[in-house]
């Protein structure tokens, strides 16, 4: 028998094999139980938490014709095995993505209007339904709202905010969950003992189950491709690091420690070893946050978790929580722009020495290029004093910024307006007025929608960390005169400009290329166009 991926086989078969799910599916069975069935469900959730197979069971079980006491499909009537194979009549599943015309929809609704050949119920399942066209979306919005008695229908999307309102409104709609670490890892877990797998240390399980970031599938996956570079039965932690491109433990304690200490040339060493052995350069950043992020969050009542599985002893010795946020920070928004440049392993590097140096140059004591390699080594007899870092004030900006990572539909609709007074992040309450022009009226219903609303509120919060309660956000429209008057500008605005004066610079250091004058004199002609490249 052909070798079948870990996420395919161990695919849930019964509702209470789903991971992590359990609201989603108590749920259905519910609406099996007390024959309340909507016409149209709407699945939403990252990718591999379980939107299709969690459809298709649902399918199965609305539809067995030797339906299970707990309401699970019993897997073996004919109706079942149908679905499974993929030749039932009265179940359709396509993929949003490649069937997304509006053609592929009228097909699809022709179709619907036909009896089921056998049972009550013919069940359409669209995967990725957000890929579908504006005019495709428009041809099934009737079908939607009122479809034959015998029709449901099941969408699952990644991205529901892509989604027409009134699509939303005519399905019930389960928001499926990240998978906690902890789930993830005990799934693992349990897949290793059925499958006679072994690890070295169990806490390999747990770091499979932090990569698969919520993902069950991403999870198996991942557990997959580290089994096929160890060949065997027994998963090590050389062959987790091989397989993903991952630094090891040890050389990431080292690393961390030499930022923390303020050793420079140490940090050096090691990250050059670790791009020597071809490390992916993402995920080693990925490595160094998430380390940094341990530390931070294992520090209860000072007494530090993981300090031996993290750090190197005395790492933490005269630093401060403030000094950590600040760290953290300052990597996050610097990897952020580091990984999009020319020669990204260097900058990375120039990076990491200059948060090693930290104190100096932000308490202004700079160090002599001499002195850089005495660095994090006193001398004997000597005091050597610690000088916590400031942190720097937070802006509107970095907020918009930190938003564009968490969440960038968001942000793209608040950029449309703009601070209409200055923040003053040290009085409280926090009184953050934006004020949207009236060609941006949308944006704004958007910003202001109840949901909208209270996630701009917690996101607030959490970035210059104080009580929502503290917070006053309010929005408003300016009309045209009030905008001259304010000579009130948005961000896409100024963004606009900004982009324009950049391509006429470009444009005029091409006009005033030397090579570009001599060739204009040879031809006996002026360039016409130029049509700039990003």
């Amino acid at each position: 028998m052909a070798y079948q991926v870990l996420a395919r086989k161990w695919r849930p078969k019964q509702f209470e094999e789903v991971v992590g799910q359990a609201h989603v599916t108590r749920t259905l069975q519910n609406a099996i139980k007390q024959d309340k069935l909507a016409h149209a469900y709407l699945f939403t959730g990252t990718r591999g938490v379980g939107k299709t197979s969690i459809a298709r069971l649902f399918a199965k079980a609305i539809r067995c014709e030797n339906r299970k006491p707990d309401f699970n499909p019993c897997l073996v009537c004919e109706t079942c095995r149908d679905i499974d194979s993929g030749s039932s009549m009265d179940y359709t599943e396509i993929d949003g993505a490649s069937n997304n015309s509006v053609d592929d929809v009228r097909s699809l609704i022709e179709n619907v209007q036909y009896l089921p050949t056998r049972g009550k119920h013919k069940i359409y399942v669209i995967d990725e339904v957000h890929m579908l066209s504006v005019s495709a979306f428009n041809a099934l919005l009737k079908t939607l709202e009122e479809p034959p008695a015998h029709a449901i229908f099941i969408l699952a999307t990644t991205d529901p905010h892509k989604l027409l309102g009134t699509v939303i409104s005519r399905c019930q709609r389960y928001d499926f969950k990240n998978v906690s670490v902890e789930t993830l890892s005990q799934h693992v877990l349990h897949i290793a003992k059925a499958e006679g797998i072994d690890f070295s240390n169990p806490k390999i399980a747990t770091k499979l189950a932090e990569l698969g970031q919520g993902s069950v599938r991403d999870t198996l996956s991942i557990f997959d491709q580290v089994l096929g570079l160890s060949g065997t039965n027994v998963v090590t932690e050389e062959s987790l690091t091989q397989a993903l491109g991952l630094a090891g433990t040890s050389a990431m304690k080292e690393l961390l420690s030499g930022i923390l200490t303020g050793n420079p040339k140490s940090v050096s060493k090691i990250y050059k070893q670790l791009i020597n052995e071809n490390i992916d350069l993402k995920k080693l950043c990925d490595q160094i946050l998430n380390g940094f992020y341990q530390v931070i969050n294992s520090i209860d009542e000072q007494e530090i978790l993981y300090k031996e599985e993290v750090l190197a002893s005395g790492a933490l010795k005269d630093i401060t929580m403030a000094e950590l946020f600040w760290i953290y920070e300052t990597l996050v928004k610097d990897f952020n722009w580091a990984l999009s440049t020319m020669n990204p392993d260097k900058v990375v590097l120039i990076l990491l020495q200059k948060i090693s140096l930290r104190r100096s140059i932000l308490t202004g004591e700079d160090l002599k290029i001499s002195e850089v390699s005495q660095v994090g080594k006193p001398e004997a007899g000597t005091v050597e004093v610690v000088v916590a870092p400031q942190v720097p004030e937070k802006s509107w900006n970095d907020f918009l910024g930190y938003l564009r990572q968490t969440s960038p539909a968001t942000a793209a609709n608040l950029e449309h307006g703009n601070l209409l007074e200055e923040l003053d992040t040290v009085s409280v309450p926090l009184i953050v007025s934006i004020a949207f022009p009236e060609d941006a009226a949308v944006f704004k219903e958007y910003v202001d929608e109840k949901d909208v609303y209270a996630r701009l509120k917690n996101h607030l919060a959490d970035f210059f960390e104080t009580d929502i309660e503290k917070i006053q956000f309010r929005t408003q429209l300016l009309s045209h005169e009030e905008k001259l008057d304010k000579n009130f500008r948005t961000k896409v605005e100024i963004d606009d400009e900004i982009k324009v004066n950049i391509e006429e610079e470009r444009r005029q250091k091409i006009l005033n290329n030397p090579y570009v004058k001599e060739a204009e004199k040879l031809f006996n002609s002026k360039i016409d166009k130029i049509i700039l490249k990003d």
